[in-house]
């Protein structure tokens, strides 16, 4: 198995900004780009595989045909992929949030 290169999923919300096109080169053609979901399963913003045998396919798409031994050890025992890596631009301080 190859390293798999992924597009990530960009979110468009109030208050995002230009920074993560502008300084991190991230493609994206909207007005503003708030969020970047670098490495993502969530059905609201899958990252999408751009090489490979895969390349077309969301990286749930992938661990659905490969397995959840495609996760490693200590992965497989999640019902979801428990991983969301995402760089964010906010134009104005951001509230703390958690899961309760």
């Amino acid at each position: 198995m190859g390293m798999l290169k992924l597009k990530p999923s960009c979110k468009d919300y109030i208050g995002g900004g230009h920074r993560l096109a502008e300084e991190y080169g991230k493609e994206y053609d909207g007005d503003v780009l708030a969020e970047s979901w670098e490495l993502s399963c969530h059905p609201d913003g899958p990252s999408t595989i751009v090489n490979g045998a895969f390349a077309g396919k969301n990286l749930q798409q992938y661990i659905d045909a490969q397995g959840k031994e495609v996760l490693g050890s200590h992965c497989r025992r999640f019902r979801d992929f428990p991983i969301l890596i995402k760089f964010i631009d906010a134009k104005d301080n951001l509230s703390i949030q958690g899961k309760g």
